[in-house]
């Protein structure tokens, strides 16, 4: 199967979650994921979708690299899927724990089940919350992860998506 979860938006600490579920189509047993090159990939497909609507590129954080990586790890060794998992439930206090402060705007969105890039950025592309999240304006940095686990979804993927003050950006 393959779900992905309606994309959190935050401006000025407002949170709205929902869920959407996507087409179902079983995965193999085992689905092994080129780590660096499966998030070099979604970066690109991600900016080529804002590079279509005349929107500035997004540039990798680390900060936000490590907390959707993180993230995707609580999810592939759980049994849970939302944005709300683990051992730091609030994707305000993950990004700030994996150091992304002086933020006005954060944004994340999840899919589970999709095997490639290609995949979960046509599945974000196709909800219109996870589309908005991708080419808001509102957001300048990204943090992409993707991991691989033993769950009814075998695939993980994160993007959080924020902006900082200039004072904090440095």
């Amino acid at each position: 199967m393959r779900y992905v979860l309606v994309g959190v938006s935050l401006v000025a600490a407002i949170l709205v979650l929902t869920t959407a579920e996507a087409v179902a189509q079983p995965l193999p047993a085992a689905v092994a994921v080129d780590h660096d090159s499966a998030v070099s990939r979604l970066l690109d497909l991600t900016n080529t979708e804002r590079d279509r609507m005349g929107l500035t590129r997004l540039a990798l954080s680390p900060a936000l690299q490590l907390a959707a990586q993180s993230y995707t790890t609580v999810l592939a060794s759980s049994d849970c899927f939302a944005h709300t998992c683990g051992p730091v439930p609030n994707v305000v206090d993950r990004d700030a724990v994996a150091g992304y402060a002086g933020w006005w705007s954060l944004g994340e969105n999840l899919a589970g089940g999709y095997p490639t890039p290609e995949d979960v950025i046509a599945g974000w592309m196709a909800s219109s919350e996870h589309r908005a999240n991708i080419l808001s304006a509102n957001f300048t940095d990204v943090g992409i992860g993707v991991a691989s686990g033993s769950g009814r979804l075998r695939v993980y993927w994160a993007e959080e998506f924020g902006t900082r003050d200039q004072d904090s950006a440095n």
